[in-house]
């Protein structure tokens, strides 16, 4: 009976062709859905061939080598972690006299 090898990625993270957590694929996919619906939107609205191709063209090129750089950048929870630091409050401020009241003693 021979011997095969089960659940060999259990615990890994999703890659896909460097891109390392399912944050970044979602990000490629759904700006490279963005800019398809961009060209189709600048198709039916009429404009040439010739100048909404290499727009979009070059709108997919920019995004995915912008999320190619997040992912290198931060790492598998990188994007989480920087959005989670963006949500945190600068500086906390109270501004009631009643904390202080009782330090003048």
């Amino acid at each position: 009976m021979s011997h095969y090898p089960l659940n060999k990625g259990v615990n890994k993270p999703v890659e896909f062709k460097g891109l390392v957590g399912s944050r970044y694929l979602f990000l490629l996919l759904g700006g490279l859905g963005g800019v398809f619906l961009g060209y189709i939107a600048l198709y039916v609205a009429g404009l040439s061939s010739y100048l909404t191709l290499p727009l979009a063209i070059g709108g997919g090129f920019f995004w995915v080598t912008r999320v190619f750089a997040l992912s290198s950048r931060y790492g598998e929870h990188g994007a989480m972690k920087q959005q989670a630091k963006s949500r945190q409050p600068k500086r906390i401020v109270n501004r009631t006299p009643r904390l202080f009241k009782d330090l003048k003693r």
